[in-house]
């Protein structure tokens, strides 16, 4: 979910002297997701009419715009107008404008030359230092001269102008207004502006701070994986951006990972800017098992604008707690059943984190190009605990929606297994049952598996068992048959005397 912003939008003529004065007023709300927003307008005792358009969806931003034209009309100078926007899921919003339609300019007499200059930045880079604006203010016939200062529009009570008296000089005059700020409010790109408004006629004249031009100096950014290259494709890279060199001379980029020697594998692309300016971006393949477990990589950047210094820039795996992401999967809504020749699926990714997330849309299991669906920013769930969600919204043709099976796949660190959980929906209720028919299939192949298993490893112990006993009982029956038995009688050693014996014995005697 995200907060709209909004602006109000003021005319820029005004209607002549004498006549009914008539203003048109817009209220632009932009930046916000999901729909609807309510928009209306606070103009008094006014008449008016109010026409709000229709949203429009930024593919790019993943956000809505819409905007609402107010018109009042009555003989009046001054008003207040306030424009109150209301989102679910956000506090109310309200922008309040005082309109001062006075009548036209006067043609008699000579308007004032407003021109806004700046002064230089400190080279140091200070935030705190100041920056003067100068307004000068010419040429004009002598009046009722008054100098306002606005920031990005709006009138700021955080300013402190100092504005000199008019010098007349012949049948003109001219005056000069100053402003102070600090350089760190100078370089937020906020517009500043200085009008004067005398005899009817409001002249302005704004300043901000243009894109450099010139090196700021040699900057140095790394690029973990992506979760495409991490998890999906299984070859992930970490990325070492150098920018703002003046020439490539002397470059050296070398990888490492912290405290170890350098790597090899690294490939290099160099760019040169219209600002005259090189930039280098090295792509070192990595590990998926390294960059998970916590490796951390070092890139060192040589050159001869830094001598005798060099720029050391570490990366690795963020950590922290992490949780994994839960994913919905909605159909069209119901206004969209109707004859419409598209629908719109959405797939909501709640409470994970860290916010680094990839969401992809299948057709019948082939991913769908990512240029034919959009997808939010991760947006801060406003919970105490840290977690982010994402919308993703996908239109496909209503023939495909009425026979095929969409899927809102999720990638995430924090999701076990291959990192991914993959959520179906389709209008063919045959399909979802197939689904669950997969997944009861799958269900009861997991439960024959550990009866195969435990079945295998019973008759395996058992094998053992009844092995061991056949073996233990050939071994007794084996020792048995060879070891001699205990000594037989006295007689029975006679009967194995020599029979010759007894003859040579009755001889001799």
């Amino acid at each position: 979910m995200q907060r709209p912003d909004v602006f109000l939008l003021a005319p820029c003529s005004r209607g002549a002297a004498g006549e009914a004065v008539s203003v048109t007023l817009g209220c632009l709300v932009r930046g916000y997701f999901p729909e609807p927003v309510t928009v209306t307008w606070d103009t008094g005792s006014l008449n008016t009419s109010v026409v709000t358009l229709p949203a429009v969806f930024n593919l790019n931003s993943s956000l809505y715009t819409t905007s609402s034209h107010m018109t009042a009309s009555g003989e009046w100078a001054k008003q207040t107008f306030t424009c109150n926007v209301k989102h679910a899921g956000s506090d109310p919003i309200n922008k309040t404008i005082d309109i001062d339609l006075t009548p036209a300019c006067d043609t008699n007499v000579t308007q004032p030359t407003v021109r806004l200059y700046h002064s230089s930045c400190d080279p140091s880079g200070d935030t705190h230092a100041t920056i003067q604006l100068l307004c000068l203010i010419t040429d004009f016939t002598p009046g009722d001269l008054k100098v306002t200062w606005l920031v990005d529009g709006q009138r700021s009570e955080n300013l402190f102008p100092t504005t000199d008296p008019p010098r007349q000089e012949g049948a003109l005059a001219s005056t000069s207004s100053r402003l102070n700020i600090s350089q760190g409010e100078w370089v937020s790109q906020k517009t500043y502006t200085c009008q004067a408004s005398l005899h009817g006629c409001t002249v302005k004249a704004r300043a901000r701070t243009c894109p450099e031009s010139e090196p700021r100096g040699v900057s140095v950014y790394l690029i973990p994986p992506s979760l495409l290259d991490l998890y999906v494709h299984k070859s992930p890279k970490v990325s070492c951006l150098a920018v703002d060199l003046a020439s490539l001379q002397g470059l050296n980029l070398q990888w490492s990972r912290k405290g170890g020697a350098p790597l090899t594998g690294a490939t290099q692309i160099s760019k040169r800017h219209f600002n005259m300016t090189y930039s280098v971006m090295s792509t070192l393949p990595v590990v998926a098992n390294d960059w998970i477990e916590g490796e951390t990589y070092e890139c060192k950047l040589s050159h001869k604008d830094l001598l005798p210094q060099t720029i050391v820039r570490t990366i690795t795996k963020a950590p922290g707690k992490r949780a994994a992401p839960e994913v919905f999967v909605f159909p069209p809504p119901e206004k969209e059943q109707g004859a419409q020749d598209t629908v719109t699926l959405t797939c909501l990714i709640q409470n994970f984190f860290p916010a680094d997330i990839l969401v992809q849309w299948l057709q019948e299991g082939a991913p769908i190009p990512s240029h034919q669906y959009a997808t939010t920013k991760p947006l801060r769930d406003p919970g105490a605990s840290p977690a982010f969600f994402v919308f993703s919204r996908l239109e496909v043709p209503r023939a495909d929606w009425e026979k095929r099976r969409f899927t809102c796949r999720v990638t995430h660190e924090a999701l076990p297994g291959s990192r991914t959980l993959e959520r179906s929906v389709s209008r063919d209720p045959e399909l979802d049952l197939q689904d669950l028919c997969v997944g009861a299939a799958e269900g009861e192949e997991l439960d024959g598996l550990w009866s195969s298993l435990f079945v295998f490893i019973a008759l395996f112990l058992l094998s053992v068992t009844y092995g061991a006993s056949v073996t233990l009982f050939k071994v007794k029956w084996v020792l048995g048959a060879v070891l001699p038995g205990p000594p037989q009688a006295a007689h029975d050693y006679e009967n194995i005397k020599d029979p010759a014996w007894p003859v040579a014995r009755a001889r001799s005697s």
